[in-house]
C-alpha cells in the first residue's frame, strides 16, 4: 500500500498535530513490516484519534486487522471509515470485499456500486465494476455480471483479472466462444496466470476432454501448491478417467486447504457415491449445502441428496 503523508499545513499548532500523526503512521508501518500487528495497530489508532478524516489511517488499520485475521473489526473500521469520510471510493471497495467473503453478495454489490459512482478515474471504475461483476456470478445474476464485465473491460482491457472474471462468466451467458477466446488471450500474456489456467482446465472439463484439462490442473498445482481449486478440479477430471484414488488424494488436499468450498464436497461425494460409499457421500453432499451450494452453483447438490440419500 502507498504511504501517502501529503497533509497541507496551515497552523503551528495543526502542524504539530500533523507531526505526530505522521509519527505514529510511520511507527505503525515499521511494526507492521517486521509482523508485529497488535503494535502496529496501536500506533495507527492513536494517528485516528488524532484527526479522523485521513482515509489512509483507516486503509492501514483494517489492513493490520485482517493480518490478523479480525474480519469483524476490519469491517467496523472501514464502516467507520465511511462514516467520517463518506466519499472516499477507496473504503466502499475494502467493505464490499470484506462483505463478499462474508458471503453477504447483495450488501456488496451495493458497496461496489456506491463506488463505481464515486470513483473519479477510469481504471478505478473497471476496478468496482469487476467486483461488483464478481458479487453477480455469486447470486447467479450472469447477464449483469457479463455487462459489468464487458463494461470493465472496454475501460481496462489490459486488466487480467477483469479479462479471467469475463471468461468465466461467458458459458453462463451463451458465449461459449469468447470463454476460450479471452482465457487463450491471458495466457498469451501471461502464462504463470494460475485463475486463467485453472479455468482453461475448467473448460476442457465442460467439454468432457479431461486428459487436456489434466493438463492445465496439473501445471496451476506446479505453480501454486497451496491453491485449493488446482486440487479440486483435477480430482473431478481424475474421478472421470477412472483414477478415484487420485481423486480422492487431490480433493481431501483441496478441502484442507479451504474448507468452505462447497464445491469441493461435492465433487468428494461424487468420489464416495463411486466407491459405494453412500453414508460419506450424503455426509459431503449435506456440507456443500450448508457451504451455500445451491446458492452458488445450483440444484445438482439437492438433486444428488434426493436420488441417493433417502
Amino acid at each position: 500500500m502507498k504511504k501517502l503523508w501529503t497533509i497541507v499545513l496551515f497552523t503551528l499548532f495543526l502542524n504539530s498535530i500533523v507531526n505526530a500523526q505522521i509519527n505514529e503512521g510511520i511507527k505503525a508501518e515499521e511494526y507492521a513490516a517486521n509482523g508485529k500487528y497488535k503494535q502496529a495497530l496501536a500506533e495507527i489508532e492513536k494517528a485516528i484519534a488524532l484527526d479522523g478524516q485521513i482515509q489512509t489511517f483507516f486503509l492501514l488499520k483494517a489492513e493490520y486487522q485482517l493480518a490478523m485475521e479480525d474480519y469483524e473489526g476490519a469491517m467496523q473500521t472501514y464502516t467507520d471509515g465511511i462514516a467520517a469520510m463518506p466519499d472516499s471510493s477507496t473504503l466502499y471497495d475494502g467493505r464490499g470485499v470484506i462483505l463478499t467473503a462474508f458471503g453477504l453478495h447483495e450488501e456488496a454489490i451495493e458497496d461496489f456500486s456506491i463506488g463505481y459512482r464515486k470513483a473519479k478515474e477510469l481504471d478505478e471504475k473497471a476496478h468496482f465494476l469487476m467486483n461488483r461483476g464478481g458479487a453477480k456470478i455469486k447470486v447467479r445474476d450472469f447477464e449483469g455480471a457479463y455487462d459489468d464485465l464487458k463494461k470493465a473491460y472496454a475501460m481496462d482491457s489490459s486488466n487480467l483479472n477483469i479479462m479471467n472474471n469475463l471468461a468465466a462468466v461467458c458459458d453462463e451467458v451463451g458465449k461459449p466462444e469468447e470463454n476460450l477466446e479471452i482465457l487463450k488471450k491471458i495466457i498469451d500474456l501471461d502464462e504463470t496466470y494460475i485463475p486463467a489456467i485453472v479455468n482453461l482446465g475448467f473448460k476442457y472439463q465442460i467439454l468432457g476432454r479431461h486428459k487436456e484439462a489434466l493438463v492445465y490442473f496439473d501445471k496451476a498445482v506446479a505453480l501454486d501448491p497451496d491453491g485449493p481449486l488446482g486440487y479440486s478440479n483435477r480430482s473431478f477430471s481424475k474421478l472421470k478417467l477412472g483414477d478415484t484414488k487420485g481423486a480422492m488424494a487431490d480433493i481431501n488436499k483441496s478441502i484442507k486447504l479451504m474448507p468452505s468450498n462447497s464445491w469441493a464436497y461435492k465433487i468428494r461425494a461424487m468420489i464416495y457415491l463411486e466407491q459405494g460409499k453412500i453414508k460419506k457421500a450424503c455426509e459431503d453432499l449435506q456440507t456443500a449445502l450448508q457451504w451455500g451450494y445451491t446458492a452458488q452453483y445450483g440444484d445438482e447438490v439437492q438433486e444428488l441428496l434426493d436420488a441417493n440419500c433417502k
